[in-house]
């Protein structure tokens, strides 16, 4: 969906809007400002090594897990078929081909384990790709009148259009009610939030409509059930579609949490000081973790180290 090159954009983008707060804000030790723009050329130079490494292999465990209770690895899948529906898998994407045109379908859960993604083709032609760590209930047939499915972690859907048969994602406290349209799901932390490319969506909370538009996401607390509307980086949110995920001034811990997710470890952050640090990097899951930890290490002097178990400690050195 996007390129290299628009991450190098987004880049010099938030360079861009530092220099500008710089002159709007002018600091008062000319070497803090030399020290920012040295770490902007050492973020440039990492991003672009990166890209060069070579991709490492990962495991894989997806599964489905059929309406009668079976449990299929994807890997070793194949086609396998139930009363209503054939599923068709190969390494990248889940196929359903229905047996009637419509009914009361069957329903099934695709499950993506920590450390890959992958994708769903639904019965209607809707197009669904997981974020790791995440799942997808559906039916072997969809409804005559609806279309339904849920959904756990992060998910990209590609809705076919289809004004006689809503589709609606339900995800915990909020239901997406869709006609046709492209859009992002993300319920790993607090949040749900729902960020839409195009098209046209409802977020459904205890009977609240709140309707959104291309270039804007809904963040629903996961308490409350408050609903706030914000624009959104399309290049930021999606950027896991690329394999690729890409942080500006985010806590560490919230990237740890992610990054055990892209990577299928746990990782703790054993020094208090570390949980308070505001971190900007991208992250390739193509590339070993290794490369995250040495540039971490470089610029804010954090030490790494797996215990017996596998698992990461960070510590300030």
């Amino acid at each position: 969906m996007f390129h290299e090159g628009h991450y190098i954009h987004l880049l010099f983008r938030v360079f861009d809007r530092f220099i500008r707060l710089l002159h709007k804000h002018p600091p008062t030790n000319r070497a803090i400002t030399v020290a920012c723009l040295a770490l902007f050329s050492i973020g440039l130079a990492v991003f672009q090594r990166q890209m060069q490494r070579p991709a490492l292999a990962e495991a894989e465990m997806i599964t489905l897990q059929t309406y009668d209770g079976h449990t299929l690895p994807i890997v070793q899948l194949g086609i396998a078929s139930t009363h209503d529906a054939t599923f068709t898998a190969d390494s990248t994407r889940l196929t359903i081909t229905p047996k009637q045109s419509s009914g009361q379908g069957e329903w099934n859960t695709l499950t993506v384990p920590r450390g890959c993604t992958y994708s769903a083709a639904l019965t209607d032609g809707s197009l669904v790709r997981l974020n790791a760590g995440s799942s997808l209930r559906f039916p072997s047939v969809f409804a005559a009148d609806k279309r339904e499915v849920y959904v756990e972690g992060e998910a990209y859907f590609e809705a076919q259009g289809n004004a006689n048969r809503l589709f609606t994602i339900h995800s915990g406290q909020a239901d997406i009610i869709v006609l046709g349209t492209a859009f992002n799901v993300n319920t790993y932390d607090r949040h749900i939030r729902v960020s839409l490319v195009k098209g046209e969506v409802m977020v459904n909370v205890e009977g609240k409509m709140t309707p959104l538009k291309p270039g804007l996401a809904a963040a629903i607390d996961k308490q409350s059930g408050q609903v706030s509307v914000t624009p959104f980086e399309e290049n930021i949110v999606l950027a896991w579609l690329d394999g690729l995920q890409i942080y500006v001034a985010t806590p560490l811990r919230d990237i740890c949490n992610a990054l055990e997710r892209m990577y299928n470890i746990r990782i703790h952050i054993d020094d208090p000081k570390l949980l308070d640090v505001h971190y900007s990097v991208i992250v390739n899951r193509q590339r070993p973790i290794q490369n995250f930890l040495d540039d971490l290490k470089a610029t804010r002097k954090v030490n790494s180290v797996f215990d017996s178990k596998g698992e990461l400690h960070l510590n300030f050195q």
